[in-house]
């Protein structure tokens, strides 16, 4: 049975969207003005890996991610907790 997150999957694509356009406006603009193609056709060749890169990897390692994200909510919350607990006692 294949293990995919839908939800890592997305968020994953949106965290790495960022790079994806910021490579694909340089290879577009390089190839557009130096005649080695159409910008769209730079743009997308390099974007679009990118974003599918970051969908797989989201996809394969969402239950890592998950147990990451709920080990460090816990650990913050207990630390929380016991700061509250040790400032009540006053020694």
């Amino acid at each position: 049975m294949e293990n995919k997150s839908e939800f890592w999957e997305n968020v994953s694509a949106v965290a790495v969207t960022p790079v994806a356009i910021a490579a694909g406006l340089a290879k577009g603009t390089y190839d557009a003005t130096t005649d080695h193609g159409a910008f769209i056709e730079g743009f997308t060749g390099t974007a679009t890996p990118i974003i599918r890169a970051g969908k797989n990897f989201g996809a394969e390692h969402g239950s890592t991610i998950t147990k990451g994200v709920v080990t460090g909510a816990a650990g913050a919350l207990g630390a929380r907790l016991l700061h509250a607990g040790l400032r009540t006692l006053k020694f």
